[in-house]
């Protein structure tokens, strides 16, 4: 039986290859139940996330990927991270209607996407790279393609039930069997979406590369995570400064806000404001002075 959300890392044994699949279907259904998306910027949203995961597991950092995505269109925002304790979260946010002759640049209204790499002890890592194609494993593998990195491709799948995703990775050095890339991609292609997201992991290897000596990994588990929490909310009220926030408090009795990504709902009347302001008043010299 194929276990659920779950990321699993496999090696070619006689070939410069790797591989990594990620199955997603409860945290999944957390984040659609959340999202308010359907159709295509659903599906754009799930092939996001699964490639953030693939990504994460294959750098082998501590930290996070985050691919974000800001535009005029009609998906105007696009953020999903995923990090090295196996946790996903990701938000989407449509503004009008996606026509199916849409690009990835149409839908977004930007050429671009940001990867950011965030690794524990060290400063982020921003990668700037074109939105081509129809789908984010189009853009990725353009973005592998062009900017010197190991040959990568993409498979990936999903519905409102599931997101599914396979990568393959040529490694660095002198394959004995040079067109086992090619080979291994072309049979790798031959895959169908619903064999992807049904099909329990080790069957689908042999399936697809019989012929080839595969080592599997044991897979990890996946869970949806959110970082928000009161005091990080307190800490955005003070980005907006003291004035605007006690505009809102007047106008509307309270400031509420509610975390995007998990819909945690955090108020604060006009105690709440005051507390908030001042502790930053009482910690600002102190950090200034070290």
């Amino acid at each position: 039986m194929k276990s659920l959300d779950q990321s699993q890392r496999f090696l070619f044994d006689k070939h410069p290859i790797r591989g990594q699949y990620v199955s997603l279907d409860e945290s999944w259904e957390r984040i659609v139940s959340q999202s308010g998306l359907e159709g295509r910027a659903l599906t754009l949203l799930g092939e996001a996330l699964a490639a953030m995961v693939l990504l994460v597991d294959t750098l082998k950092i501590k930290g996070s990927v985050i691919l974000q995505v800001r535009g005029s269109g009609p998906l105007g925002l696009l953020v999903v991270e995923a990090n090295s304790e196996n946790q996903i979260r990701g938000i989407a946010r449509q503004v009008g209607e996606i026509p199916d002759e849409m690009d990835l640049a149409q839908i977004f209204g930007s050429e671009y996407f940001v990867i950011t790499i965030k690794t524990d002890g060290a400063e982020p890592h921003q990668g700037i790279a074109p939105l081509q194609g129809a789908n984010f494993a189009d853009a990725l593998e353009h973005y592998f393609a062009t900017s010197d990195q190991l040959a990568t491709r993409f498979w990936l799948t999903c519905d409102k039930d599931n997101v599914s995703g396979m990568l393959l990775q040529k490694l660095p050095g002198k394959a004995a069997d040079e067109d086992a890339w090619n080979r291994v991609v072309m049979l790798a292609d031959t895959l169908s979406a619903q064999e992807l997201k049904l099909a329990e992991l080790e069957s689908l290897l042999y399936r697809l590369f019989h012929q080839e000596e595969i080592r599997l990994f044991d897979s990890n588990p996946l869970e949806f995570y959110c970082s928000c929490s009161r005091e990080r909310t307190g800490a955005m009220l003070l980005t907006l400064g003291k004035p605007e926030v006690l505009e809102v408090l007047e106008q509307e009795g309270d400031v509420s806000v509610t975390c995007e990504f998990c819909n945690q709902h955090y108020r604060f009347d006009s105690i709440d404001v005051e507390q908030v302001f001042l502790s930053s008043e009482r910690i600002g010299p102190s950090i200034t002075a070290h």
